[in-house]
């Protein structure tokens, strides 16, 4: 019974401590429904609509510009970038302008080192070159692709944008050189030179006519019938001729003048000279330059693109009011004729900014009524299809009524293909040689195998 007793009261000892001990133990289960839980972030309250906010203007964006020195040409840029300014406020657009030969080195010399602007005006026949060199960016299609730019945009001026069958630029201008003369119709009238009125029927016509307005003091020519001795005159009625002939220079890759036809052409040419119409030792690019002979009364009848009526207009307004362009009779079905791919814009392949630049070339050469506006202001023609006839034709007759002639003859305008060096071909080899020719210093067969292998050796 003690030993009983005494079992009994450890036990009791123990469940009273181990009761104390339960009081005191924290539980460790996860509270149930009816316990509070921890504190839980508090669930966002709908917050009072707040003021919208405007959207951030555009990135402010700053284009360069470089172009050639013509004042013309510059007015129409600079009042289409006024215009494209007012419509996209975020962007800046600043032109640098160059004479022409320093244009030339500045391209030469800043695209290696990438310090180019971003939009580039070209002449068409420099484009591929650079593009060869990876310093120009392709035309992205979402500007124009190259089919739709082929079928919206005249043969001739497209054809020097395209290279490896990319188009690298939009040309804004038809640059012919061929195909009419400016004629002062006052002297022709005064000397009973009257064809011009309804068109030389022929060469012979032609020749007629030219023979009258000539002048000679004591032996020496003072004023020429027919002033075509310069070097795009030279060089482009050369190239001209042999495809109204039915010839072709390019061949394959190759350049081929001594045929026929280049016989054909340069006989026609040294008939001028015969006939008296130009002295070609007093009446070249050193001495009495068509331009300024034509404008300064020496010359009666000259064959020079219709891009130095607006560059001499100011000078000389009475000339202008009696100069009509005149087209110039064909040896050939069709007046077939060669021409450069005039001036257009390219965007740097280096340009930071090329999608604006983009925008600013699109807007600027292919909206039709753009493009007609700067045609206006730079005197050319234009190299969009839907500009040579209807509404925006008529503005730039009315504006310039010599464009007439022109604007029939722009179909038959043959690109006058891709060398290495066009102005290498139409400057230093035809214009020097033909012009050596015409002066009597030369065959005709000497003349053209020089013409061939000096262009050849530069392919």
């Amino acid at each position: 019974m003690k030993k009983l007793l005494i079992v009994f009261i450890v036990l009791l000892l123990a469940a009273l401590a181990l009761s104390a001990c339960g009081g005191n133990t924290t539980s460790t289960q996860a509270p149930t429904a009816e316990q509070p839980k921890a504190e839980q972030p508090k669930a966002e309250q709908p917050k009072a609509e707040e003021p919208k906010q405007e959207a951030p203007s555009a990135e402010k964006v700053t284009l360069r510009v470089w172009t050639h020195q013509n004042n013309a040409f510059n007015e129409g840029y600079q009042a289409l970038a006024d215009k494209y300014m007012a419509e996209h406020p975020n962007v800046e657009i600043t032109f640098e302008t160059f004479d022409y030969d320093t244009y030339i080195q500045t391209l030469q010399t800043a695209m290696p080192a990438g310090t180019e602007a971003d939009v580039l005006q070209m002449f068409g026949s420099w484009v591929c070159s650079y593009a060869e060199g990876g310093n120009l960016d392709v035309v992205p299609e979402s500007v124009i692709s190259l089919n739709d730019a082929q079928a919206k945009i005249m043969a001739a001026p497209i054809g020097g944008y395209v290279c490896d069958g990319k188009l690298y630029g939009i040309p804004q201008e038809f640059n012919i050189e061929y195909g009419a003369v400016l004629v002062n119709t006052q002297l022709a009238d005064e000397k009973d030179a009257t064809g011009y009125k309804d068109g030389w029927a022929d060469w012979d016509e032609f020749i007629q006519d030219a023979k009258k307005l000539v002048e000679t003091q004591d032996g020496v020519m003072t004023r020429a019938g027919f002033n075509f001795t310069s070097a795009d005159g030279i060089a482009t009625m050369f190239h001209s001729l042999i495809l109204q002939y039915g010839g072709q220079y390019l061949q394959d890759g190759q350049y081929k003048v001594t045929t026929p036809e280049g016989q054909k052409t340069l006989a026609l040419m040294k008939r001028f000279i015969d006939e008296g119409l130009v002295d070609p030792v007093l009446f070249n690019d050193e001495e009495n330059w068509v331009g300024d002979s034509y404008f300064e009364g020496t010359s009666a009848i000259g064959l020079v693109g219709p891009w130095v009526i607006p560059e001499y207009s100011g000078d000389y307004p009475d000339v202008v009011k009696v100069t009509q362009y005149v087209r110039l009779p064909s040896v050939g079905e069709k007046p077939v004729f060669a021409a450069a791919s005039g001036w257009g814009l390219t965007v740097s392949a280096n340009s930071k900014v090329k999608d604006a630049a983009w925008d600013f070339v699109k807007f600027v050469t292919l909206n039709a009524d753009n493009a007609t506006e700067w045609n206006l202001a730079s005197g050319t023609l234009p190299a969009l299809k839907d500009n040579v006839s209807g509404d925006n034709a008529k503005k730039l007759v009315e504006q310039f009524p010599y464009f007439e002639p022109f604007l029939g003859l722009l179909q038959y305008g043959q690109f006058e293909g891709h060398f290495p060096d066009r102005d290498f071909v139409w400057y230093e080899v035809t214009y020097p040689e033909v012009l050596n020719f015409l002066q009597g210093n030369a065959t005709a067969d000497e003349t053209l195998k020089n013409i061939e292998d000096a262009v050849n050796g530069s392919f």
